[in-house]
């Protein structure tokens, strides 16, 4: 015994010493800066950069100065404070770096990314504590790419505690152009792992609501990067437009796409050490938001913030944006003297009714009050975890007065939606300084008004501060057909994919609010769309496929988002694709015989695979 214990007492020394660089905290640090990313790092003479880096520990406010703060590790330039994210890195194509960098760290720092491009993940440098080292390269093919460290020796999603905001932009520019863009480093600060792990979300050095609020002019053209060097993967949303997917690439390499492969977009999957170019026109004033769309990623953090792990008590003088957190951005939109047209003809008005459900598992019922009433038999079937479809006309204005007769106040978003911003749904933050988004607070309704411009497949959802909404079932598909068009269930089909409370068990993965859904059946011969919609609360990383036999089948991605791909991209793929939270996919496929289909759904958090199981009949004879 006595052995045993001196054992334990030598590990327990050997762990604490090792780890001890990680946790101390120094009040003297100096203070961490926020790096908006619009000044470019070192000395630009005649094509040579001259750049003098080093890594440094400071004292990071994600926050205010009275909200918290986190001892980290973090590139600066010499003789500056340390950065989050590090230092920009920008030149033209074809200059020179010539680099030195400092480790002044207690630990030995391994370096990646300081390279040309396309690089080799492999291409590492090495610093010893107190070591420096001199680089010289040429940066290499225009693209948006990224530079990192670990004081661990571990792998980007890995990293944990001090070293995970040892990271920057690298930003190759095409000679040929005017650099007028935007850079958005994601951060993710984190500890532990399970339910006592902690997190602190930001984009370039900042949590919300401290994250910089972002200014454009009404038709103003604005092009943004966005790079993710975090642990994790993140489904980037903005509300109310639709951008344009320019390239995306993986922080080595970068594939900027030709005109007619960029597809449109509202929410952007990027997974952990990639980065995507976005181009987007503001064509209405007002103020949006661009955000991750995991629950988890735009909420308060509970490290800083630990009195506020339950959503606040309702008041109609709360300032519901501080309810919010993380990885969101704030934009407004200036207006312009151009008059946004009215729509004519009498409003397609139909109601959307939130109550509460008297089993209590799930919370709430939703119900869809439409006089036109051309709800789809696949959807009609009464679930309690997942809202009946709305169905709307492109071109024509429709009036959703959305009554809540719960106890609880929400807010509804029209996802995907080109509407204006005072409808959008988060309260206290879209429309503009003189009129916000109300809360719909308990026994009371409010009208969302909307004139769709395109056809496609969105989705309605709680936008409100409590994911027990979310996880409850407030949400549903919301269809936007082409005028004159009926939804017909003998062509089309809604698949919803969830995460919810499903009575008598706990949290399940849900198709149609199911987790063990009904057979389907539909006929041999036919093409049908088959509609995806992704409304988990953190399901980034959910796949979908379509099998028989085991076997994938063959099917015709057509649009994502409610916007129809280009041509250049409409082509057969094997029928198993990623489709992050937030996002949808609508995809044709035709069985050319009768037999058993199954769709399947699976995330890696997840251990079972929920299947939908789809049987092809014989057409019926005409």
């Amino acid at each position: 015994m006595p052995c045993l214990r001196f054992l334990v007492i030598v590990c327990s020394v050997l762990f604490s010493a090792s780890s001890f660089a990680q946790n101390v905290e120094n009040s003297s640090l100096p203070k961490v800066a926020a790096n908006d990313n619009r000044t470019p790092a070192g000395l630009l003479t005649n094509g040579v950069l001259e750049l003098r880096l080093t890594l440094n520990e400071g004292r990071w406010y994600p926050e205010e100065e009275t909200a918290g703060h986190r001892d980290v590790y973090a590139f600066a330039e010499e003789g500056h404070a340390p950065q989050s994210s590090g230092p920009l890195i920008r030149v033209p194509q074809g200059t020179q770096i010539h680099a030195s960098i400092r480790n002044m760290l207690p630990l030995a720092a391994k370096i990646h990314g300081l390279h040309s491009h396309p690089g080799d993940a492999k291409d590492v440098l090495t610093l010893a504590p107190g070591e420096t080292r001199q680089l010289q390269f040429a940066p290499g093919d225009p693209g948006t790419y990224m530079y990192w460290a670990s004081t661990s020796d571990k792998p980007l999603d890995e990293r944990e505690q001090k070293e995970t905001l040892l990271s920057g932009a690298f930003i190759v520019d095409d000679p040929r152009t005017k650099p007028e863009d935007r850079i958005f480093v994601l951060g993710l600060w984190s500890k532990g792992l399970g339910p006592d792990a902690e997190e602190i979300l930001s984009i370039n050095g900042k949590s919300w609501p401290s994250t910089e609020r972002i200014t454009l002019n009404q038709g103003e053209t604005a092009h943004w990067r966005v790079i993710n060097p975090t642990s994790s993967d993140h489904a980037m949303h903005l509300h109310g437009f639709f951008f344009t997917v320019d390239g995306r690439g993986d922080g080595e390499r970068f594939e900027q796409y030709a005109v007619e492969q960029r597809y449109l977009s509202v929410t952007e999957h990027i997974d952990v050490g990639q980065t995507f170019e976005m181009t987007w026109k503001p064509e209405r004033a007002g103020n949006w938001l661009f955000h991750c769309h995991m629950s988890a990623h735009m909420v308060p953090s509970e490290s800083l913030h630990p009195t506020e792990v339950h959503p606040a008590a309702y008041s109609p003088e709360h300032d519901h944006t501080a309810s919010m957190g993380g990885l969101v951005i704030g934009i407004s939109v200036l207006p312009n003297s151009t008059a946004t047209p009215k729509p004519t003809g009498p409003p397609h008005k139909l109601q959307l009714v939130i109550s509460e459900n008297p089993e209590k598992i799930p919370l709430y019922n939703l119900e869809v009050n439409d006089p036109r009433d051309p709800a789809a038999p696949d959807m009609k079937k009464k679930t309690s975890l997942l809202g009946p479809p709305i169905i709307l006309t492109r071109g024509e204005l429709a009036e959703i007065e959305v009554k809540n007769t719960t106890g609880d106040p929400t807010a509804i978003h029209w996802h995907g939606m080109e509407l204006e911003s005072y409808y959008d749904g988060v309260a206290g933050w879209t429309g503009s300084a003189q009129q916000t988004s109300p809360p719909i607070a308990p026994g009371t309704s409010f009208v969302a008004r909307m004139t769709p411009p395109r056809a496609g497949t969105f989705i309605y959802h709680t936008h409100w501060h409590d994911a027990n909404q979310l996880i409850n079932g407030v949400y549903g598909p919301l269809i936007v057909l082409e005028p004159g068009q009926k939804y017909d269930p003998e062509h089309d089909r809604t698949f919803v994919f969830s995460i919810g409370k499903f009575a008598p068990f706990s949290y399940m993965l849900l198709i149609n609010g199911n987790p063990e859904p009904y057979p389907v059946t539909l006929h041999s011969g036919t093409r049908y769309r088959l509609r995806f919609i992704n409304i988990g609360d953190n399901a980034s990383d959910l796949r979908v496929r379509l099998t028989r036999q085991d076997a994938l089948v063959q099917w015709k991605v057509i649009a994502k988002d409610g916007a129809d791909l280009p041509p250049a991209l409409l082509k057969s793929s094997a029928a198993d694709m990623g489709i992050t939270v937030g996002e949808v996919y609508d995809v044709e496929y035709q069985a050319d015989t009768p037999g058993l289909a199954n769709l399947q759904i699976w995330l890696p958090s997840f251990p079972v695979m929920v299947t939908q199981p789809v049987n092809f009949a014989p057409a019926p004879a005409k």
